[in-house]
């Protein structure tokens, strides 16, 4: 049983939504124990390490005609919670202004 993670009945017309949900949420119950452990000598909830690392940004720099991604050190729980997964963050990011397109365009499927 987890307190973030639940698996509820859905209503859905769509072919093998069900199972998909299934097993989406289970990767998710995997993935909450995972870091728990990893996360248990540090005396924090997932729901709370989640939240922390959620706080680490980019920073958009630009020098001359060249721009890139900063990302700046966390926080000192945040370090502590990524050294405990062996996540190292890099310094920086190359920037690209390639624009992101979806398949679906989501505008014509919100109701009005």
């Amino acid at each position: 049983k987890s307190d973030i993670i639940e698996l509820r009945p859905i209503n859905s017309e769509e072919e093998n939504t069900h199972g998909t949900h299934a097993f989406i949420a289970t990767l998710s119950y995997i993935i909450e124990k995972h870091l728990g452990d990893k996360w248990k000598d540090i005396n924090i909830t997932v729901e709370e390490g989640i939240h922390e690392l959620s706080s680490i940004n980019c920073i958009i720099t630009k020098v001359d005609k060249v721009k890139y991604n900063q990302i700046p050190k966390p926080r000192e729980i945040g370090s502590k919670l990524l050294n405990a997964l062996s996540v190292t963050l890099p310094k920086t990011i190359s920037c690209s202004d390639t624009g992101v397109s979806t398949r679906k365009k989501l505008e014509l499927k919100r109701k009005k």
